[in-house]
Formats: C-alpha cells, sequence, structure tokens
C-alpha cells in the first residue's frame, strides 16, 4: 500500500515539485499518472524510493515511512522494487544478459532460474538476439526495453515505470503494456508515468493528473475506456 498526505517537495534551487500531493494506493493496483514535463511524476517516484526526502506531509510505501524509515527497512523496500528508469541506468561494459540476471543475483534468486527468466523477458521483448551485446551497442529503445526486463524479471512486489514505452513503436508498447499487467495480475502494485495519450485513452485503470506538483485530476477504473490490447 502506498498513501501520501499532504506530501511536498521543493528543492534546494527553490523548486516546488510537489505540493499538498494526497494519494492512496491500494495493493494489487494499476494506477497510470500523467502530466507534462515537469508536472512532478519523476520526483514523486524519486520519493516512493527513498532518493528524496518529503519536505512536507507524509509519505508511506508498505511499512516504511519516506524520510524516517532507517538503511535496512529502506533496503528492504527497494529489494521488493522493480523501477524501469527514464535515464536506464545500465551497467556500462556489460551485456544485456548480465544486465539482467546482476539485477536477480542481488535478490538471491538461484542460477538457473536467472537464466531462464532472463532468457524469457529478454525473448518477449524481442531482444533475444542481442543477449550478448554489450550495452553500448544497444539502440536507444533496445536499452529501454532491456530497463524493462531487468525490473520485471526480479518479479518485484511494487513496479515504478516512468515512461516504459516513451521511444518505442505501437508493438513494442503493447508487449510492455502487457508484462507490466501480467505483473499485475501476478499480485504487484504497478505505477505507470505516461504521456502516451493511446495508452491513456484506451486504459480501463486508474488515471490520475499532475500538474505543476499538484493532484488535479483522478479518474477511477473502469471509467468507459477500454483495453490497451
Amino acid at each position: 500500500m502506498i498513501e501520501a498526505s499532504g506530501l511536498g517537495k521543493v528543492y534546494s534551487n527553490g523548486t516546488v515539485a510537489l505540493r499538498d500531493f494526497n494519494l492512496r494506493v491500494d495493493r494489487n493496483e494499476m494506477l497510470f499518472i500523467r502530466g507534462q514535463s515537469g508536472a512532478g511524476k519523476t520526483t514523486l517516484f524519486k520519493l516512493m524510493m527513498g532518493m528524496e526526502s518529503p519536505s512536507s506531509g507524509t509519505l508511506r510505501v508498505d511499512d516504511c515511512v519516506m524520510g524516517e524509515c532507517g538503511a535496512r527497512s529502506l533496503r528492504n523496500l527497494r529489494r521488493n522494487m522493480g523501477v524501469i528508469f527514464q535515464d536506464f541506468r545500465l551497467i556500462k561494459g556489460r551485456t544485456a544478459r548480465e544486465n539482467v540476471e546482476l539485477g536477480m543475483r542481488v535478490l538471491g534468486v538461484s542460477g538457473a532460474e536467472v537464466r531462464r527468466r532472463a532468457e524469457e523477458y529478454l525473448d518477449r521483448l524481442g531482444l533475444a538476439d542481442r543477449v550478448g551485446s554489450q550495452v553500448d551497442s544497444l539502440s536507444w529503445g533496445e536499452q529501454q526495453r532491456l530497463v524493462v526486463a531487468r525490473a520485471l524479471s526480479r518479479r518485484p512486489q511494487i513496479i515504478l515505470a516512468d515512461e516504459p514505452t516513451g521511444n518505442l513503436d505501437e508493438e513494442l508498447s503493447t508487449r510492455v503494456m502487457d508484462l507490466l499487467l501480467a505483473a499485475r495480475d501476478r499480485g504487484a502494485t504497478v505505477l505507470v508515468a505516461t504521456h502516451s495519450p493511446e495508452t491513456l485513452r484506451q486504459t480501463p485503470h486508474r488515471v490520475i493528473t499532475l500538474s505543476n506538483g499538484r493532484l488535479v485530476g483522478d479518474v477511477p477504473a473502469d471509467s468507459g475506456r477500454g483495453s490497451h490490447r
């Protein structure tokens, strides 16, 4: 469960990223977050990961109150997260397979299972022929899919996806969204920040809208939109 109450974030340069933000996301919920660049979407994810601390209000992610929970609790929380970064954060000098496998090895997943999951997700994302390729040799779209494979192969309980389909065509975007939906169906809580009008128009899931750090819209699930499939 994720719950924000009066949440605010002001950076040291005076930029107000979030203000009086209130939100509750239940376990096993799929939530889409829309908003223009600078609306506060990425800051919200950074706060949920503990990369930033709130300036005001409270943010609870599972049993961790962000900005207050200890290093051990924060580490355990992050182990249960799968994050699809907009800036990728891949390990340079490693292959596509190694990037996916390392994400699982730190969780103690067995060797055989690591290889099986890595091959499964790389194949489903159209990267089967790039498993041995160095990250630097991959195109922008291939790197984006690799980040998705790394995050989802961990089988996390919470998924934070920041523009996961921004550089992909319609077919590949559908594959990514199908994998995120499958993760939700397995019990994960999934939050997706997206600019994609098509995805937002078709999703039957809850959609919130951010503008200048404020929550300005909250459309519940099954509100007349169609499936993304």
